[in-house]
């Protein structure tokens, strides 16, 4: 492995999010998306699937995340099978919350957000639908399906179709799949390309699309390229969270052995970017003020 490069073993672990009620936040997460409730008190509920916690809910904050902040734009759950993804949107179907549901050719996910504001994306990833990806000179991105045809990647999912999945017997799952996992974070960003110096070059992410025109700047590893994205698309209605408001507290980058760890803090310390070493953790903050913790799996 390239010493610059976080190897494909690197994921994302459980995401820190602040919200202005626990009880209320657990309705959404817990009641209908389905997550497991590892542990709750007056200060933070611990949420998670098959053994593992993916979501810590920290109360605390005064107000709801507005739209268009500086911040999280949605923290993603990953299913493995489109049928997991089917009874995901039958729970919110009954549940009677506002969602909505796009086809991104390359993924189907299911949209909804918290009642602090927090974007939350259920994702089943299609890769195999994809053929390759065009940039025109203009920067538009085309997706083209392995059928030729020409996708934007934000046609709205066929719910009927998807619903058909769960076939006749009207049974809903409950609980989200015990193989769930998080799969990528995004957020709102001002300035992409000064994020992406500081998450290609000194974290050690691979670059994926990078696109002003289209809005959208990510990374990731060469085994999941999309794990941290942002985009400009609020443009000038961009505007800072206030004092107080619910949102991104931090995520975490689980990497696959203390010796990747041991490099990305020399990395940062070359880079002179404040972080704080705690045994086999790092915590710092990418230069927007995003926090985040690096950590080695299993430690």
């Amino acid at each position: 492995m390239d010493e610059g490069l976080l190897s494909q073993a690197t994921r994302l672990g459980p995401v820190h999010l602040k919200v202005t009620d626990i009880p209320s936040a657990l309705s959404v997460w817990r009641d209908t998306l389905g997550l497991a409730l590892a542990g709750e008190d007056a200060a933070q509920a611990e949420l998670g699937a098959g053994g593992r916690t993916l979501i810590v809910l920290h109360a605390g904050a005064e107000v709801a995340l507005p739209q268009k902040s500086r911040d999280l734009f949605h923290v993603a759950i990953h299913v493995t099978t489109r049928r997991d993804l089917a009874h995901t949107a039958a729970r919110l179907k009954a549940s009677g919350l506002r969602y909505s549901a796009q086809d991104h050719l390359i993924s189907e996910s299911l949209y909804v957000s918290d009642p602090s504001g927090n974007g939350i994306e259920i994702c089943f990833d299609t890769p195999e639908r994809l053929l390759r990806r065009e940039v025109s000179p203009s920067g538009r991105v085309s997706l083209i399906a392995v059928d030729g045809s020409a996708h934007s990647g934000l046609e709205p999912l066929n719910m009927s179709g998807l619903l058909r999945d769960l076939g006749n017997s009207g049974h809903v799952e409950p609980r989200m799949a015990q193989d769930a996992f998080i799969g990528h974070i995004h957020l709102r960003a001002r300035a992409p390309e000064m994020l992406m110096k500081f998450y290609l070059g000194v974290l050690g992410f691979r670059p994926h699309i990078q696109s002003r025109s289209f809005g959208m700047f990510d990374c990731g590893t060469e085994r999941r390229p999309h794990m941290v994205a942002f985009n400009i698309w609020a443009r000038d209605e961009l505007r800072e969270p206030p004092p107080g408001a619910a949102g991104l507290d931090h995520f975490t980058i689980e990497l696959g052995s203390a010796q990747e760890l041991g490099a990305v803090q020399r990395r940062l310390e070359a880079a002179d970017i404040q972080a704080k070493r705690d045994g086999r953790a790092i915590s710092t903050a990418d230069p927007e003020g995003n926090r985040l913790r690096l950590v080695v799996q299993g430690g």
